[in-house]
């Protein structure tokens, strides 16, 4: 009888345990949803097929399982996807998370962090899924985000102006079972009673943030647009800061760099979430980032933000995301999935953005969406590498992404936690 607890996936490439290269004719050993072994295949067992369940994926390129770190499973990446969060019934958003969910996972991406859903969505999605009801990726949550009264993305709850209130605001959403925090620095583009130029926490509130957190070792993600709420962010040591735009805050002017607080950010080991890949998917469907009509059928327009004033090209953005990253700035993937455009099936265009709009070697690109984003997250000893011990989440694609980083889409096998759910492109959950 086989030892069922056994399986092996056969693969002609498989990315190495550095992200840097393929092993030819390997084969992954699992037992339950641990890795036992990476193996050449004319070192497997002869009678193989009497011990263990095999897979064979045949001529395909198998990556760690994709790793994106900003999400909201909720929301509809349609240009209508403010309107739909402010107008829709819970009811109706937890069915599209649930959708949402099963399309991120099929795609390849096996682990997610959400940071921003009504925490009455989140947490049950994540409950489901864990307990095996419905599919999905494994999920880090932050639940409701911290923001001010009217503030960015108050929509999803959790409005706190004071420190005692925002202190307040962190442990619960430690008691929902959060295992991040984000807090909206400064507005966003979202949301039309913010000003994404503009602070919505002192220096003094964020630190406290960071403190509150750090007392149940949970990392603290921080959205900004602005110059100034940078700078907060980073003097208050958040661990992550989101888009990490420039912005000045004023109108009439276009960003405000500052040389001296990437220099603070790389010291302190701040990482930074770009946020280019949804960027990258607009262009693709001829969508100005700012002002254009939407490509949904919908023929609806994205209008800039009342606040934004000055316009400032994404070519300005890039940039100074380029000096960053010269200066030893490390970036995180996140599609910022539900954000107009940013699909949930396509995390991989992270990678893409990568190597397109900051000039990546194709490697650097993967690494950075495997095993780099894992690191980040805290659990770059668990996830992120085809590795004994790591946790077995494989993503399988029938073209080669190292020579051509758009390969990195459509996966045609998946494998979670040890179990297929996609195989040679049949789904099986």
């Amino acid at each position: 009888m086989k030892n069922n607890s056994l399986i092996v996936y056969k693969a002609d490439r498989i990315s190495n345990p550095e992200n840097s290269g393929w092993l030819d004719n390997h084969a992954v050993v699992v037992s339950g949803s641990i890795i036992k072994d990476v193996l050449h295949i004319s070192e497997l067992p002869n009678d193989l097929s009497n011990k263990m369940e095999i897979y064979d994926l045949g001529k395909i390129f198998l990556l760690p399982g994709i790793i994106d770190a900003h999400c909201h499973m909720h929301c509809s990446a349609t240009s209508n996807a403010q309107e739909l969060a402010y107008n829709e019934t819970d009811s109706q958003l937890i069915i599209r998370a649930v959708n949402n969910m099963r399309k991120c996972v099929l795609s390849g991406t096996t682990t997610v962090r959400d940071l921003g859903s009504k925490n009455n969505i989140a947490f049950p999605v994540k409950q489901m899924i864990d307990d095996n009801n419905i599919p999905g990726p494994d999920l880090i949550l932050s639940g409701a985000p911290i923001t001010i009264t009217s503030g960015h993305c108050w929509i999803f709850g959790t409005e706190a102006d004071s420190k005692d209130e925002v202190i307040k605001a962190v442990r619960r959403q430690i008691k929902f079972g959060a295992k991040v925090i984000k807090i909206m620095a400064t507005g966003g583009m979202f949301t039309p009673t913010s000003n994404p130029r503009r602070t919505q926490y002192s220096v003094e509130i964020l630190k406290e943030v960071v403190l509150e957190a750090k007392r149940f070792n949970i990392p603290v993600a921080a959205h900004t647009l602005s110059a100034d709420g940078i700078e907060n962010c980073v003097d208050a040591k958040v661990d992550h800061l989101i888009h990490a735009r420039w912005y000045d805050k004023n109108p009439n002017k276009g960003i405000d760099f500052r040389k001296e607080i990437v220099k603070k950010m790389v010291d302190q080991n701040q990482w930074v979430d770009p946020t280019l890949g949804h960027q990258l998917l607009r262009k693709d469907v001829n969508v100005d980032p700012i002002n254009s009509s939407a490509h949904d059928g919908q023929d609806k327009n994205m209008k800039s933000h009342w606040a934004i004033g000055k316009d400032v090209p994404m070519e300005e953005h890039i940039e100074k995301l380029l000096i960053m990253q010269n200066l030893g700035v490390r970036f995180t993937t996140g599609l910022d999935m539900g954000m107009a455009f940013g699909n949930h099936d396509k995390s991989v265009a992270n990678a893409w953005s990568l190597v397109e709009l900051l000039g990546w070697d194709n490697w650097k690109a993967i690494k950075a969406s495997t095993s780099d984003t894992a690191e980040a997250l805290g659990f770059g000893e668990k996830i992120g590498r085809i590795k004994k011990n790591f946790y077995a989440n494989f993503a399988a694609f029938s073209k080669d992404p190292a020579k051509n980083i758009r390969n990195l889409s459509d996966a045609s096998s998946v494998i979670k936690n040890g179990k297929p759910i996609k195989i040679n492109n049949n789904v099986l959950i």
